[in-house]
């Protein structure tokens, strides 16, 4: 929740966080966290993230991120839930 509060572009308190699954190893864990608008029961406005942390110090870090099995956004006009912060344009003009 400490990395997802300092981004600027999320607004944390609309979305429900649920931690799926999480896998410890020496040092380091998987996790697959689900990330839905809140009040949300729909499973299409959901999307999963993986996430690699590692220890540091009396805390576990975010050491990087992806999305988890398939497309995260569902389908057809990248099924972005509602709620989620626009994503902005590449310079080559995809998204």
């Amino acid at each position: 929740m400490k990395h997802l509060s300092s981004r600027s572009d999320l607004d944390v308190d609309s979305l429900q966080v649920d931690v799926a699954t999480v896998t410890f190893r020496n040092g380091e864990a998987d996790a697959v966290v689900s990330f839905r608008p809140k009040g949300s029961t729909d499973p299409a406005s959901a999307m999963q993230i993986r996430y690699t942390l590692e220890r540091k110090g009396g805390e576990w870090v975010v050491k990087s991120r992806s999305e988890a099995g398939g497309s995260p956004h569902g389908g057809a006009d990248r099924g972005i839930p509602p709620g989620h912060p626009p994503i902005p344009e590449s310079p080559s003009g995809q998204k």
